[in-house]
């Protein structure tokens, strides 16, 4: 065991010879670790603005190490090596300040992924995805021309798309409820004509039972799933040539957007959503890709 007044360079290739010797690590797994720790030994005389001893690794010192580490450009991969390199080398000679060996692991976990944003589509390149099913008048191309436009026009989430029951419509009044969260109304817009038809000619070739009320259904006439929603947007976005562009997310996102674009108030996005604040707009514009 290393002492607490011990210089961590040291320590460093104490551990390594452990490796290769004691526990008959691979050279080229000896000489990864090697380049780790010695970048880590450098790093914290960096972040400390001094020479560091074993006595000084503290929780503290580790997550600004870690913080430093996640400046440096890594991928997530990169960085969890690094760090298991690390708490390995930090549990193997028991090295304690006034921290203990867990809590000092405990500082160094990987920092989460940031949240994938969707990227944002234009107006023309939303035009392009709606109008792209409605060339084909099968069944399945007026439902996915009808699932499209009501994502757009309502910004629904994917989970209250396929949580539609035909009670949930309004059409004379040319409006939807809402399954989650408050139930509220929504306009349905410029989804209504598309709607409409898929309702009125295509969802009954598509289903068998008359019990099922959902509104939109696959093409076995069973309820859609979310998978199944997911896969409807994906082959027509790659049908268009805008690829991962596209989630069902991504469509709420630049309906948000558009409108925001187009002068629309946070309170006039609150009422056409259904919103229960304006402040749930920011949140939604925060989510990640569906």
């Amino acid at each position: 065991m290393q002492t607490g007044t011990g210089a961590v360079n040291e320590a460093i290739e104490a551990f390594l010879h452990q490796l290769q010797t004691k526990q008959g690590r691979a050279k080229n797994t000896v000489l990864a670790y090697r380049a780790d720790l010695r970048q880590f030994s450098a790093a914290l005389n960096e972040v400390a603005g001094r020479r560091v001893v074993l006595a000084d690794i503290t929780g503290d010192l580790l997550a600004r190490y870690a913080a430093w580490l996640g400046t440096q450009g890594y991928r997530p991969a990169t960085l969890s090596r690094k760090m298991a390199a690390v708490r390995s080398f930090l549990e193997s000679h028991a090295v304690a300040g006034s921290d203990s060996v867990p809590e000092l692991a405990d500082a160094l976990r990987p920092p989460p992924a940031p949240r994938r944003q969707p990227r944002l589509l234009t107006p023309q390149e939303v035009d392009q995805l709606l109008a792209a099913p409605s060339r084909s008048g099968s069944p399945r191309s007026l439902r996915d021309s009808a699932l499209l436009a009501v994502l757009y026009a309502t910004g629904l989430r994917a989970a209250d798309a396929v949580g539609l029951r035909l009670g949930d419509l309004d059409l004379p009044e040319a409006r939807l409820r809402r399954v989650s969260e408050d139930g509220g109304w929504i306009s349905l817009g410029q989804a209504l004509p598309a709607l409409r038809r898929y309702l009125d000619e295509a969802r009954p070739l598509l289903v068998r039972d008359s019990d099922v009320t959902a509104v939109f259904v696959n093409q076995r006439g069973k309820p859609l799933s979310r998978q199944g929603l997911w896969l409807i947007v994906k082959h027509w976005a790659d049908a268009t040539g805008l690829g991962d562009k596209v989630s069902p997310h991504s469509l709420r996102h630049a309906l948000i957007q558009h409108m925001l674009a187009g002068g629309k108030s946070r309170r006039d996005i609150q009422h056409v959503l259904g919103l229960r604040s304006p402040n749930a707009i920011r949140a939604t514009l925060k989510e990640p890709v569906a």
